[in-house]
């Protein structure tokens, strides 16, 4: 079984400025080939078939910053291109509840043929990205950009945006002092999620090579409007201006 190779889309890719942002989760859109999934179109919608509000966030900070990007225009219903090829909830046949009926039971051909087809052209131009920054010279900090909902199982999460990391805290303890120092914010250290658990794209493509990195999650109901977007992308951009200056980030080290 083949399906067409869908490759992510690339901002800025000659723009060398020392920061990189991933963006994994940006998209709810399922390739034709693979035809409905069986969720019902108003689940499409929510945060189960990507993460609401990243894409746009991250599109802002590439055009405000003047740095390179990817994007990812597959959902992560399909395949969850931030777990690796092994990991359970690679192809979910269940998301918070919601059975995906197009993921039931695939055979070794068919979640062979979504890897390559969506999981390892992202994967690739991640590379190639951060490839041609180092070839030129330049340790890129590595950033993924999420997105996450305001509660969980009935829970309310407090913070408004967290920062996770997994072996190496560099990235993440900087803008959790950056964050608090600026702003009122409540800000999570490996919340609502932890890197320790769930970090494939960061350990990849920046922890694995010595690369500060960190994936930040923002809360999705205080990014509901281009004006919250363009709030939290100039924050940001403001932040990492200020990380990108910093020896001790943006020279490579391996945390073991």
């Amino acid at each position: 079984m083949q399906l067409t190779p869908i490759s992510p889309e690339i901002l800025n890719f000659d723009a060398k400025a020392p920061l990189v942002l991933l963006c994994d989760h940006a998209s709810n859109a399922v390739p034709a080939e693979i035809g409905d999934l069986g969720v019902p179109a108003a689940a499409m919608q929510d945060h189960i078939a990507w993460d609401i509000g990243a894409e746009a966030v991250t599109r802002r900070m590439c055009e405000m910053m003047g740095v390179a990007g990817v994007i990812q225009k597959v959902s992560r219903l399909v395949i969850d291109v931030n777990r690796d090829t092994g990991q359970a909830g690679l192809i979910p046949e269940v998301s918070d509840g919601v059975r995906v009926p197009a993921n039931q039971g695939l055979s070794g051909a068919a979640r062979a043929a979504r890897i390559d087809a969506y999981w390892r052209p992202f994967h690739a131009a991640c590379e190639s990205v951060i490839d041609a920054h180092q070839k030129a010279g330049v340790n890129p900090l590595v950033v993924g950009i999420h997105s996450f909902t305001p509660a969980m199982n009935g829970a309310p999460r407090p913070w408004a945006i967290g920062f996770l990391w997994n072996r190496d805290p560099r990235l993440a303890q900087a803008m959790i002092g950056l964050v608090e120092r600026e702003t009122g914010l409540i800000v999570g250290d490996n919340e609502p999620y932890s890197g320790k658990a769930l970090y494939y794209t960061m350990q990849r493509h920046g922890a694995d090579r010595g690369l500060a990195q960190t994936t930040i999650e923002i809360r999705q109901d205080l990014m509901a409007n281009e004006h919250e977007i363009d709030q939290w992308a100039a924050l940001l951009a403001d932040l990492l201006d200020e990380c990108m200056t910093r020896p001790d980030l943006i020279t490579p080290k391996v945390f073991p």
